[in-house]
């Protein structure tokens, strides 16, 4: 299986040696060739030093480092920022100071790239080292292709380990939505999420300033979701991001989603319920055997699952008035509530990375079960 650590380092001078100190030290832990680790620290300064000299973000924005030990060996270690300039190599003059950070990774790293990272704000740059070199002792640098327009895919399923999390029924969280334009003229949002980091404390979330925090992260729309209340039992996630902070509270990246045009996220207008939106993530939910699942049922029985309630509207909502939720809803023509209990354990799965969700009237999420 493969091993990973990560760390989280704040963009001043002091940071490159801290980075080096930790991989350093996880280096003898994992009992890496001599010569790898000193490769790698090397590297791993060059660009933890470049993402906090040349990266122009706001105050306050960290610089990620995640290490991975592949199955085969091979050490992949990826740092984060929140700038969105793609990094290139560029030569420098024998009395130049820097500029050739790039030039030394792309010399002594096997592979490396960079990509946008998927959260939607700024990039990751990576390299891996102890493989690659072929039988007549050339190594390949084929990952520096996505340099020059080719998207580098963050990591493949093989080198990404997932991550489960129970006891979910009944937490709180909240979602923190960063919306901006997509590229086919609509809108998106990274979605990032409290659970698993906090309970979402109450006077932190009510202190948030959604138009401060458009600002400081620099997109046209922040949309604060919550709280909200899982009514599923455990997660098993796929594909996560980084931790970002909002005012001091700490969130997870999520998912990204589309967001259909009949949907108003401004708050001038109500918005729509009962319209399908797009999630790109990768999850499994688990809803237990022997306990309630609510679920409206639409033409065809087309089932979505309730996943979450929310007190964004109506705030005495608890988990046991959810059986008589239905009674309050006006739902569609041909739509119905249902609330049954599940001789076995309930899976719903995404499909293709991406889950079908909506809400009712009173911003309680479900999502689509595809059988």
């Amino acid at each position: 299986m493969n091993q990973h650590i990560e760390w989280r380092l704040p963009r001043g001078p002091r940071s490159a040696g801290r980075a080096r100190a930790f991989l350093a030290g996880q280096a003898k832990e994992w009992k890496l060739p001599e010569d790898t680790a000193e490769t790698a620290v090397l590297l791993l300064s060059e660009l933890v030093t470049n993402a906090c000299r040349h990266a122009k973000v706001p105050p306050g924005r960290e610089v990620w480092t995640r290490c991975v030990l592949l199955r085969d060996g091979v050490l992949r270690v990826e740092v984060s920022d929140a700038s969105d300039v793609l990094p290139r190599p560029r030569a420098a003059a024998p009395d130049d100071e820097s500029g050739r950070g790039l030039t030394l990774v792309a010399a002594l790293a096997d592979a490396w790239g960079a990509y946008p990272r998927e959260c939607g704000i700024g990039k990751t740059v990576w390299f891996e080292v102890g493989a690659g070199v072929t039988v007549d002792g050339v190594r390949d640098h084929g990952g520096c292709a996505a340099l020059d327009g080719v998207e580098e895919e963050p990591m493949s399923e093989t080198t990404r380990s997932s991550r489960h999390q129970s006891g979910m029924r009944g937490a709180r969280y909240g979602e923190v939505l960063l919306i901006s334009p997509s590229e086919d003229g609509g809108l998106k949002a990274a979605v990032y999420n409290t659970f698993g980091l906090n309970d979402c404390p109450l006077d932190k979330w009510n202190a948030l300033d959604a138009r401060a925090l458009a600002e400081q992260f620099q997109v046209p729309v922040v949309f604060l979701n919550g709280p909200r209340f899982w009514t599923i039992d455990e997660v098993t996630t796929y594909v996560w991001g980084d931790v970002e902070k909002f005012d001091g509270l700490e969130a997870r990246w999520a998912a990204e989603v589309r967001i259909p045009p009949e949907i108003d996220v401004t708050g001038s207008s109500a918005k729509k319920c009962y319209v399908e939106t797009t999630v790109a993530r990768d999850t499994e939910y688990v809803l237990a055997a022997g306990k309630p699942v609510y679920a409206l049922v639409a033409p065809g029985d087309r089932t979505y699952v309730l996943q979450a309630y929310s007190h964004t509207v109506d705030d005495s909502q608890t988990i046991d008035s959810l059986a008589t939720l239905g009674d309050r809803l006006r739902l569609p023509e041909g739509w119905r509530f249902r609330v049954g209990t599940p001789d076995e354990d309930l899976h719903v799965r995404t499909v293709d990375k991406k889950a079908t969700v909506l809400q009712d009237e009173l911003e309680n999420t479900y999502m689509l079960h595809v059988r």
